[in-house]
């Protein structure tokens, strides 16, 4: 799964930056790799808080998203990204035999965005950028009286669009969502 993101990264940023040779153009170029990160970084902080009007900043109007890995969706547009924030539809991928938990069972479900390796680039033309980063997803809550807690991991691609500033214009996720406990509970087979 992780060799597909590195490959899709290779298709879509370029392996090295043109060189900026004026000194605006190199502050520029540091400036632009500043905003790019604190928007990653933002973009997490903003989805564990429930700060879908952060989201609202962030996305440009027309952003995808697609997930793939242990699930399968593709949406287009803010307002219906942000929804499937607010409300995750988590479609499993084919194969993928888990059950969906009921989180309205789940009491103070906190989650935790953890990134790193992080790795960012901005076109030639400073009007486009991507960054690519590994993430993992903590998440804990109560049910039924007992703490409960899962993991899971990835890896974010993300692409940048600048007009009169930085928005997110695409999400390409690879994940193992459905490995998490808090997301599903494996089902059973049957006996043989």
């Amino acid at each position: 799964m992780i060799w597909d993101a590195y490959a899709k990264w290779r298709e879509m940023a370029p392996a090295v930056e043109a060189p900026r040779t004026t000194l605006e153009a190199k502050i520029d170029l540091v400036a632009d790799k500043q905003s790019i990160v604190e928007m990653v970084n933002e973009y997490a902080f903003a989805c564990d808080s429930r700060s879908w009007d952060v989201l609202e900043r962030l996305y440009d109007e027309n952003i995808e998203r697609t997930m793939a890995g242990t699930l399968a969706e593709h949406v287009k547009g803010r307002e219906n990204l942000i929804n499937l924030h607010k409300n995750p539809a988590l479609p499993r991928a084919e194969g993928v035999e888990i059950e969906k938990r009921d989180f309205t069972k789940i009491k103070g479900l906190e989650i935790r965005h953890l990134i790193g390796t992080l790795m960012t680039r901005v076109a030639d033309d400073n009007k486009k950028a991507w960054a690519l980063c590994h993430y993992q997803m903590a998440l804990v809550g109560q049910e039924d009286d007992a703490w409960i807690s899962g993991l899971h991991e990835g890896t974010y691609l993300f692409s940048f669009a600048k007009t009169d500033t930085w928005r997110f214009t695409e999400h390409l996720i690879w994940t193992n969502n459905a490995a998490n406990p808090m997301f599903g509970i494996p089902k059973k087979k049957a006996a043989a």
